[in-house]
């Protein structure tokens, strides 16, 4: 017999011994007890069973996201990644590469549109496929933008950084509506009514350029913003900016870079375009994080307007070079400008840019200039720029280049960081041995330090001496500095900005 038979037998012990009463109670309590860890197991198995039941939680990786792709990506973006973690990580990886892949479709589309344009021999024809084939370039030059903005947080593999994911699910929904209209209906895009006028866009690429300029603002607020050790302010996204501007000329200085540093110099200059910065009094107080996410979305803007300015006069070109004997005529762009303004603290900002059409328009350079063009903007006709009597002239009387407003404004970048913050264009051009060594390295260190400087020769800006104004200054000068002082790990900095 056991010890537990031994000690619950009450024939072992005494009749006056209570201990054979309180032995059998104590029997009775775990046997209940036994019952009901018995029934608790058994109810714990039975739920655990219910849970198991549920397959699409077994299934690989793969195939979730396969099944994914059935959705649209706006519900993965707003639903699906806020089931669980595994259905938010495999969620994100369909966003991120879908987003990605949009620019080798695009490219696709562009070299299907140039292809069947060399087979064509019908006037209508070619003047369809160029309006499709414009759209196109339209929806690239947008694209260039949003990876520009998310890049370092998204498809970044050159260090570390706080992580986030292409949330922008309807903007990608848009791309893939008009890529399908363009393959399967493209007679959807081009309709009887807008054919008519070239340059006027269809309502699936207007969504997406309308979303472009929202989405990228929202991220740099949401993503950006609220992180104050983040290894993203380098100020070279300002370069990647910089870099979406299709018709900007770009000059390289100097690009030098080594196993830990990357120095350069460049010059832009915006055609056709002002940027300036009058000092005014403090009206709010910005943090770092602001100050820099708001020079981020004027020179966004700078650059969409100009990319969309001289993007529709290289069209025009094209499409005259292309129909030689046009059956119907072929339209110039209309006179648009666009401007925009705001304040930084202590300075307020004067941007903008105009076409050919509206520059001559403007400045009354040719007295035989078309009235009878489509016209999407109106534009005051200003007299001629006279020559200041206390403004030292350079050139002759004789010479009519003089008494022309000079419009367009340069930037003058000098950047030095390390390697893995350099541009992106710059990282995309380095060989596969140094971009596998960059992505090999755990830690960055050294410091870096932007300093970007405005000129832009047609700005004028009255500066009062007591009370009596002098003459205008013949070039408004803006200087951004932005450093960071020995960065040391992923996650811990110091950094100023200035603006004067």
């Amino acid at each position: 017999m056991d010890n537990s038979e031994e000690i619950n037998d009450e024939s072992d012990h005494d009749d006056q011994c209570v201990l054979g009463y309180y032995t059998r109670s104590k029997r009775r309590k775990l046997n209940n007890k036994k019952q009901q860890e018995e029934t608790t197991t058994s109810s714990h198995e039975d739920l655990s069973e219910r849970k198991r039941k549920n397959p699409i939680m077994f299934l690989p990786s793969e195939i979730l996201q396969a099944v994914f792709k059935y959705m649209s990506h706006h519900e993965l973006s707003v639903s699906v990644r806020l089931v669980n973690r595994r259905f938010k990580i495999n969620a994100e990886n369909v966003l991120n590469l879908a987003f990605k892949k949009l620019e080798k479709k695009l490219d696709g589309l562009i070299k299907t549109a140039e292809v069947s344009l060399a087979y064509m021999q019908d006037d209508m024809e070619i003047k369809c496929v160029l309006k499709m084939l414009n759209m196109v370039e339209v929806t690239k030059t947008q694209h260039a933008i949003v990876i520009s903005t998310i890049w370092r947080y998204v498809y970044n593999d050159y260090y570390r950084t706080n992580r986030a994911c292409m949330y922008g699910g309807l903007l990608i929904d848009a791309y893939h509506t008009f890529i399908w209209k363009f393959l399967h209906c493209p007679s959807q895009l081009y309709a009887s009514n807008e054919v008519k006028n070239v340059y006027v866009l269809p309502r699936e690429v207007t969504r997406i350029v309308q979303m472009t300029k929202t989405f990228s603002v929202y991220f740099d607020k949401l993503n950006e913003e609220p992180f104050q050790n983040s290894l993203v302010y380098t100020g070279c996204k300002i370069l990647d900016i910089l870099d979406c501007g299709k018709f900007v000329q770009k000059l390289v200085l100097t690009e030098k870079a080594t196993a830990d540093a990357f120095v350069a110099n460049y010059t832009y200059f915006f055609h056709n375009s002002w940027f300036i910065g009058l000092p005014i009094a403090v009206t709010k107080d910005m943090d770092w994080n602001q100050k820099q996410r708001m020079m981020h979305m004027r020179l966004r803007r700078i650059v969409l307007a100009h990319n969309d300015m001289f993007l529709q006069q290289t069209q025009y070109e094209r499409e005259l070079m292309l129909r030689p004997n046009p059956a119907t005529r072929v339209k110039k762009p209309g006179n648009n400008v666009y401007t925009g303004y705001g304040d930084v603290v202590d300075t307020f900002f004067y941007y903008g840019v105009m076409n050919d059409g509206a520059y001559v328009q403007k400045f009354r350079l040719d007295d035989d200039n078309d009235e009878d063009d489509d016209v999407d903007e109106a534009v005051q006709n200003q007299e001629v720029n006279e020559a200041h009597p206390n403004v030292a002239r350079n050139n002759s009387e004789e010479d009519i280049f003089y008494h022309i407003a000079h419009l367009g404004f340069r930037m003058y970048v000098d950047v030095k960081c390390p390697l893995s913050y350099a541009p992106l264009q710059f990282l995309e051009k380095l060989d596969v041995d140094q971009q596998e060594s960059l992505k090999r390295r755990h830690r960055t260190k050294g410091p870096s330090s932007i300093d970007i400087v405005f000129e832009c020769e047609g700005g004028v800006v009255p500066a009062p001496t007591h009370g009596v104004p002098v003459p205008f200054q013949a070039k408004a000068r803006v200087i951004l500095f932005c450093r960071v002082v020995n960065v040391d790990c992923p996650y811990k900095k110091c950094l100023y900005l200035y603006f004067g």
